[in-house]
């Protein structure tokens, strides 16, 4: 099985989706959660859906040899469990400090016939969620180690930061384990590209969960090319 270490708190960020506005009259539900409480488990019923208003959340599934294989993480803004039938086909636990509010999945759909702007906004994560596991099944079919600890970091410092990630900091609130977990690579792998990138100049390490951007062209250019081109 897993082993993991506690990490920093992440920093507030404000939810990114309007949803519940449009459902305000239904009763909604807001739970904090500490680092790796669970929200749900695999084979729990899906009854519920839940959006991300701050923190991280981590969905997984342990695999029969009790390996563990992190599907996606979920960020504010995010909405969990839209793809589940009558069971969650995952589990989903804290990375780190977060709160998420949930309403009953029979009550949103119910909402949603009729009303063009929920309807949209449910399409609008189901394209997302879709994108996110297509562009996963890439990283852990195609890609080399160093690839996909560049395109991890890449995407981590777009949630981040955005379109100013040259030359900002910003936090790593998984820990190496949730990481190579998602990257199908072992811990020390991820680690040793970790320094293979500072070692380019493309990023520094200030710290073990810190990551300053020195060079977003060539991280961006990492995550796609071939390892031995560099």
């Amino acid at each position: 099985m897993y082993t993991s270490q506690e990490t920093s708190k992440a920093p507030v960020v404000a939810p990114a989706t309007t949803l519940w506005d449009n459902i305000a009259g239904r009763c909604l539900r807001e739970q904090a959660l500490r680092t790796h409480d669970p929200l749900f488990l695999e084979g729990d019923d899906a009854e519920f859906l839940y959006g991300v208003v701050e923190g991280i959340l981590c969905n997984y599934r342990i695999l029969s040899d009790g390996r563990r294989q992190v599907i996606s993480f979920s960020y504010p803004g995010d909405l969990i469990g839209l793809g589940h039938s009558a069971a969650y086909h995952f589990s989903c636990e804290a990375v780190c400090g977060a709160r998420v509010r949930s309403i009953r999945k029979n009550a949103i759909l119910y909402d949603a016939e009729g009303h063009v702007g929920i309807e949209r906004r449910l399409l609008e994560f189901a394209d997302v969620e879709l994108a996110s596991m297509q562009e996963h099944q890439l990283l852990l079919g195609r890609k080399t180690a160093l690839e996909r600890v560049a395109s991890f970091l890449l995407m981590l410092a777009r949630r981040s930061v955005g379109d100013h990630a040259q030359g900002s900091h910003f936090r790593i609130p998984m820990t190496r384990t949730d990481i190579a977990d998602y990257l199908g690579l072992t811990i020390e792998t991820v680690s040793r590209n970790m320094s293979k990138l500072r070692f380019k100049g493309v990023i520094d390490l200030p710290q073990a969960t810190t990551i300053l951007v020195l060079d977003i062209q060539l991280l961006e250019t990492l995550a796609e090319a071939e390892e031995g081109a560099f």
